[in-house]
């Protein structure tokens, strides 16, 4: 599905997020910040789950966090992928706790990265206590989760989609793409494993988030953030978008505050996450 582009820029809500920070500062004797007791360490567990590496990152404190999120990372990454850098880190350091698995490395949204999403979502609310209600999706991770998505694995109550990757017939652009693409499939991909074929089976109940950007020449907007946010909109389902800039690999597409104010709408389903127009 082509999305037409300049339609959805028309009708989508603004695709920025206003966010407010408010320091508070109060004095306190060295007696009482002594007295004072320091949170638990941010801890960091880390198993194997048929044969893939997983990993749950958990904030500091000894209270449950306040959500649960899944990371699936792109065509180069695994379990380990962003989850120290700054973009996932803001995530706990705002009491998230963040699951990631290896999902066979280059799967492309195969059958195994399907049985690697429902093994990972079970652990990591197993470990946690509460339910998963974000998923954040990077590049390939978009195959891998909208399919898991079509195949039966429990949906998020949010989705934010970082570039994602759906069109996995016209990969030709995605260095190493269509070979790792066909490695994971076998040969060629079956028709309800290509996302982009199936968006009117994801469900409208999920709120959606979508980033990408039209100097994207790896993933082209059209055939794939573009029609997943067009087809969601279509249907009636709560979507907004972010425009990023520059190619496929700009740093622009990981907005920490961005995703931070996302991740609060999730939390608190009346705040506002579109409510400020971006460039």
């Amino acid at each position: 599905m082509r999305a037409p582009v300049a339609a959805l820029l028309r009708t989508l809500p603004a695709v920025g997020v206003a966010v407010a920070v408010a320091l508070g500062l109060a004095a306190c004797s060295p007696a009482e910040t002594a007295e004072k007791t320091q949170p638990a360490p941010a801890r960091d567990i880390r198993t194997e789950l048929a044969g893939q590496e997983v990993r749950l990152n958990l904030p500091a404190g000894d209270g449950p966090p306040k959500g649960l999120a899944l990371w699936f990372h792109g065509q180069s990454g695994d379990a380990d992928d962003r989850i120290d850098g700054p973009f996932f880190s803001a995530l706990r350091d705002d009491g998230w706790a963040v699951a990631s698995s290896d999902f066979h490395l280059q799967s492309w949204g195969n059958s195994a990265s399907t049985a690697d999403t429902r093994r990972l979502l079970r652990w990591a609310e197993e470990q946690t206590g509460t339910t998963a209600s974000l998923w954040v999706a990077g590049s390939m991770g978009g195959a891998v989760s909208v399919n898991a998505m079509t195949h039966g694995v429990t949906p998020p109550g949010c989705y934010y989609g970082i570039k994602p990757a759906l069109s996995l017939t016209e990969m030709q652009r995605v260095p190493g793409g269509p070979q790792f693409i066909a490695e994971a499939f076998g040969g060629k991909v079956p028709r309800n494993r290509i996302p982009v074929d199936n968006l009117d089976r994801l469900p409208l109940d999920t709120r959606w988030r979508i980033v990408a950007s039209f100097q994207d020449d790896w993933v082209p907007i059209n055939d794939n953030g573009g029609a997943l946010a067009y087809s969601l909109s279509q249907r009636g389902a709560d979507v907004t978008y972010l425009k990023a800039r520059g190619p496929h690999e700009d740093p622009s597409h990981f907005d920490t505050e961005d995703l931070l104010a996302f991740a609060d709408s999730c939390v608190d389903p009346g705040s506002d996450s579109g409510d400020v127009a971006a460039d």
